[in-house]
Protein backbone atom coordinates (compact mmCIF):
# COMPACT_ATOMS: atom_id res chain seq x y z
CA UNK A 1 0.00 0.00 0.00
CA UNK A 2 2.88 2.62 1.02
CA UNK A 3 4.76 1.25 -1.96
CA UNK A 4 1.18 2.44 -4.35
CA UNK A 5 0.98 5.97 -2.40
CA UNK A 6 4.95 6.24 -3.19
CA UNK A 7 4.29 5.58 -6.52
CA UNK A 8 1.30 8.36 -6.97
CA UNK A 9 2.88 11.08 -4.66
CA UNK A 10 5.89 10.59 -7.74
CA UNK A 11 3.87 10.88 -9.82
CA UNK A 12 1.90 13.89 -9.05
CA UNK A 13 5.37 15.53 -7.70
CA UNK A 14 6.10 14.68 -11.63
CA UNK A 15 2.94 16.12 -13.14
CA UNK A 16 3.46 19.00 -10.99
CA UNK A 17 6.69 20.01 -12.14
CA UNK A 18 6.15 19.58 -15.80
CA UNK A 19 3.30 21.81 -15.57
CA UNK A 20 5.12 24.35 -13.60
CA UNK A 21 8.22 24.17 -16.38
CA UNK A 22 5.45 24.17 -19.10
CA UNK A 23 3.87 27.81 -17.44
CA UNK A 24 7.34 28.84 -16.76
CA UNK A 25 8.29 28.10 -20.58
CA UNK A 26 4.94 29.90 -22.00
CA UNK A 27 6.02 33.08 -19.69
CA UNK A 28 9.51 33.53 -21.04
CA UNK A 29 8.35 33.22 -24.50
CA UNK A 30 5.52 36.09 -24.15
CA UNK A 31 8.58 37.93 -21.97
CA UNK A 32 10.76 37.70 -25.14
CA UNK A 33 8.10 38.19 -27.80
CA UNK A 34 7.02 41.47 -25.61
CA UNK A 35 10.25 42.72 -25.25
CA UNK A 36 11.28 41.89 -29.18
CA UNK A 37 7.84 44.23 -30.22
CA UNK A 38 9.19 46.86 -28.20
CA UNK A 39 12.65 47.07 -29.88
CA UNK A 40 11.08 46.73 -32.62
CA UNK A 41 8.49 49.62 -32.74
CA UNK A 42 5.49 47.39 -32.75
CA UNK A 43 3.52 48.85 -30.15
CA UNK A 44 1.16 52.29 -30.28
CA UNK A 45 3.97 54.27 -28.29
CA UNK A 46 5.37 54.39 -25.03
CA UNK A 47 2.73 53.91 -22.97
CA UNK A 48 2.32 50.24 -24.32
CA UNK A 49 5.20 50.01 -24.33
CA UNK A 50 5.36 50.49 -20.62
CA UNK A 51 3.32 47.93 -19.92
CA UNK A 52 4.94 45.46 -22.29
CA UNK A 53 8.19 45.86 -20.33
CA UNK A 54 7.08 45.92 -16.78
CA UNK A 55 5.20 43.06 -17.49
CA UNK A 56 8.42 41.38 -18.53
CA UNK A 57 10.27 42.31 -15.74
CA UNK A 58 7.64 40.78 -13.36
CA UNK A 59 8.70 37.53 -15.39
CA UNK A 60 12.51 37.68 -15.44
CA UNK A 61 12.53 38.65 -11.81
CA UNK A 62 10.83 35.43 -10.86
CA UNK A 63 12.97 33.67 -13.16
CA UNK A 64 16.33 35.12 -12.16
CA UNK A 65 15.04 33.93 -8.63
CA UNK A 66 15.54 30.56 -9.74
CA UNK A 67 18.76 30.87 -12.27
CA UNK A 68 20.23 33.86 -11.90
CA UNK A 69 23.04 32.96 -14.22
CA UNK A 70 20.65 32.29 -17.09
CA UNK A 71 18.18 35.36 -16.39
CA UNK A 72 20.19 38.13 -15.32
CA UNK A 73 21.47 39.67 -18.47
CA UNK A 74 17.67 39.73 -19.86
CA UNK A 75 16.48 41.37 -16.60
CA UNK A 76 19.05 43.84 -16.87
CA UNK A 77 17.94 44.56 -20.28
CA UNK A 78 14.74 44.84 -19.70
CA UNK A 79 15.49 47.56 -16.76
CA UNK A 80 17.37 49.61 -19.55
CA UNK A 81 14.72 49.29 -21.69
CA UNK A 82 12.04 50.84 -18.95
CA UNK A 83 14.43 53.63 -18.37
CA UNK A 84 14.70 54.74 -21.68
CA UNK A 85 10.82 54.77 -22.16
CA UNK A 86 10.25 56.36 -18.96
CA UNK A 87 12.59 59.50 -19.94
CA UNK A 88 10.55 59.43 -23.08
CA UNK A 89 7.34 60.14 -20.97
CA UNK A 90 9.02 62.60 -18.81
CA UNK A 91 9.14 60.41 -15.53
CA UNK A 92 12.66 60.94 -14.93
CA UNK A 93 12.72 59.76 -11.42
CA UNK A 94 11.26 56.61 -11.92
CA UNK A 95 13.48 55.90 -14.66
CA UNK A 96 16.84 56.34 -12.45
CA UNK A 97 15.51 53.42 -10.34
CA UNK A 98 15.35 51.66 -13.21
CA UNK A 99 18.68 52.46 -14.63
CA UNK A 100 20.15 52.33 -11.02
CA UNK A 101 18.66 48.80 -10.77
CA UNK A 102 20.41 47.76 -14.40
CA UNK A 103 23.54 49.67 -13.29
CA UNK A 104 23.63 47.10 -10.61
CA UNK A 105 22.88 43.80 -12.22
CA UNK A 106 25.20 44.67 -15.04
CA UNK A 107 27.92 45.42 -12.25
CA UNK A 108 27.47 42.51 -10.75
CA UNK A 109 27.80 40.16 -14.02
CA UNK A 110 30.79 42.12 -15.23
CA UNK A 111 32.57 41.52 -12.19
CA UNK A 112 32.15 37.58 -13.04
CA UNK A 113 32.34 38.05 -16.78
CA UNK A 114 33.92 41.44 -17.72
CA UNK A 115 34.13 40.50 -21.60
CA UNK A 116 30.54 39.64 -21.81
CA UNK A 117 28.86 42.22 -19.62
CA UNK A 118 31.40 45.53 -19.43
CA UNK A 119 30.45 47.22 -22.44
CA UNK A 120 26.21 47.07 -21.24
CA UNK A 121 27.37 48.34 -18.02
CA UNK A 122 29.38 51.18 -19.60
CA UNK A 123 26.25 51.82 -21.67
CA UNK A 124 24.16 51.70 -19.23
CA UNK A 125 26.05 54.15 -17.25
CA UNK A 126 25.88 56.74 -19.83
CA UNK A 127 21.61 56.34 -19.68
CA UNK A 128 22.25 56.95 -16.54
CA UNK A 129 24.11 60.26 -16.94
CA UNK A 130 21.69 61.63 -18.99
CA UNK A 131 19.08 60.96 -16.61
CA UNK A 132 20.67 62.38 -13.65
CA UNK A 133 21.18 65.91 -16.09
CA UNK A 134 17.56 65.78 -16.92
CA UNK A 135 16.70 65.64 -12.71
CA UNK A 136 19.40 68.42 -12.19
CA UNK A 137 22.07 65.95 -10.77
CA UNK A 138 24.66 67.24 -13.04
CA UNK A 139 27.64 65.92 -10.35
CA UNK A 140 26.18 62.52 -10.25
CA UNK A 141 25.84 62.58 -13.94
CA UNK A 142 29.74 63.75 -14.46
CA UNK A 143 30.36 60.24 -12.65
CA UNK A 144 28.71 58.10 -13.98
CA UNK A 145 30.24 59.23 -17.68
CA UNK A 146 33.44 59.66 -16.50
CA UNK A 147 33.31 55.44 -15.36
CA UNK A 148 31.21 55.03 -19.04
CA UNK A 149 34.98 56.39 -20.38
CA UNK A 150 37.13 54.19 -18.07
CA UNK A 151 35.56 51.35 -19.33
CA UNK A 152 35.50 51.81 -22.47
CA UNK A 153 39.10 52.58 -22.57
CA UNK A 154 39.99 49.25 -20.77
CA UNK A 155 37.83 47.19 -23.52
CA UNK A 156 39.60 49.37 -26.26
CA UNK A 157 43.40 48.73 -24.84
CA UNK A 158 41.94 45.13 -24.49
CA UNK A 159 40.51 44.57 -27.79
CA UNK A 160 41.34 48.14 -29.87
CA UNK A 161 39.82 46.50 -32.84
CA UNK A 162 36.36 45.67 -31.38
CA UNK A 163 36.18 48.81 -29.22
CA UNK A 164 38.08 51.77 -30.31
CA UNK A 165 34.98 52.51 -32.46
CA UNK A 166 33.00 52.47 -29.27
CA UNK A 167 35.15 54.58 -27.26
CA UNK A 168 35.37 57.17 -29.84
CA UNK A 169 31.47 57.15 -30.22
CA UNK A 170 31.23 57.67 -26.15
CA UNK A 171 33.54 60.58 -25.97
CA UNK A 172 31.48 62.21 -28.30
CA UNK A 173 28.55 61.84 -26.19
CA UNK A 174 30.06 62.47 -23.46
CA UNK A 175 31.45 65.61 -24.62
CA UNK A 176 28.34 66.92 -26.41
CA UNK A 177 26.54 66.65 -23.16
CA UNK A 178 29.34 68.41 -21.17
CA UNK A 179 28.82 70.75 -23.85
CA UNK A 180 24.82 71.37 -23.45
CA UNK A 181 25.76 71.63 -19.80
CA UNK A 182 27.97 74.76 -20.17
CA UNK A 183 31.15 72.54 -19.33
CA UNK A 184 33.02 72.64 -23.28
CA UNK A 185 36.61 73.04 -20.77
CA UNK A 186 36.09 69.65 -19.43
CA UNK A 187 34.52 68.78 -23.39
CA UNK A 188 37.48 69.65 -25.05
CA UNK A 189 39.96 66.64 -24.29
CA UNK A 190 37.26 64.03 -24.91
CA UNK A 191 36.36 65.33 -28.14
CA UNK A 192 39.91 65.69 -29.50
CA UNK A 193 40.60 62.37 -28.42
CA UNK A 194 37.64 61.16 -30.40
CA UNK A 195 38.66 63.00 -33.64
CA UNK A 196 42.04 61.59 -33.37
CA UNK A 197 41.07 57.95 -32.64
CA UNK A 198 37.89 58.53 -35.56
CA UNK A 199 40.77 59.76 -38.26
CA UNK A 200 42.90 56.57 -37.46
CA UNK A 201 39.61 54.33 -38.11
CA UNK A 202 38.91 56.41 -41.03
CA UNK A 203 42.73 55.98 -42.40
CA UNK A 204 42.44 52.42 -42.28
CA UNK A 205 38.74 52.04 -43.24
CA UNK A 206 37.28 55.10 -44.79
CA UNK A 207 34.10 53.48 -45.67
CA UNK A 208 33.16 52.43 -42.08
CA UNK A 209 34.05 55.70 -40.07
CA UNK A 210 34.14 58.60 -42.26
CA UNK A 211 30.94 59.33 -40.77
CA UNK A 212 31.78 59.03 -37.53
CA UNK A 213 35.01 61.21 -38.39
CA UNK A 214 32.54 64.04 -40.00
CA UNK A 215 30.29 64.09 -36.77
CA UNK A 216 33.36 63.77 -34.30
CA UNK A 217 34.72 66.71 -36.12
CA UNK A 218 30.95 68.78 -35.88
CA UNK A 219 31.15 68.33 -32.14
CA UNK A 220 35.13 69.64 -31.86
CA UNK A 221 33.78 72.99 -33.97
CA UNK A 222 30.33 73.29 -31.41
CA UNK A 223 32.71 72.46 -28.19
CA UNK A 224 35.47 75.38 -29.74
CA UNK A 225 32.38 77.73 -30.91
CA UNK A 226 31.46 77.41 -27.08
CA UNK A 227 34.42 77.98 -26.02
CA UNK A 228 34.77 80.95 -28.05
CA UNK A 229 37.41 79.83 -30.51
CA UNK A 230 35.97 79.34 -33.66
CA UNK A 231 37.70 75.53 -35.40
CA UNK A 232 39.90 76.24 -38.00
CA UNK A 233 40.60 73.04 -40.54
CA UNK A 234 43.39 71.88 -38.57
CA UNK A 235 41.72 71.74 -35.33
CA UNK A 236 38.57 69.88 -36.91
CA UNK A 237 40.85 67.41 -37.96
CA UNK A 238 41.95 66.62 -33.89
Amino acid sequence: MGGVQGEDGRALWRARWRASWRARGRALWRARWLMERVQLGELAGAAEALGAEREAIAVYRRLAGTAPDVYLPELAGCLVSLGVTLSELGRHGEALQAEREAVSVYRGLAAVSPERFLADLADTLINLGATLVALGRADEALRAEREAVTIYRRLAAAAPGVYRGDLAGVLVEVGTSLTGRGLPVEALPLVVEAVTLRRELAAACPERHQDGLAHAQSCLAAVLAALGSPATGDQADG
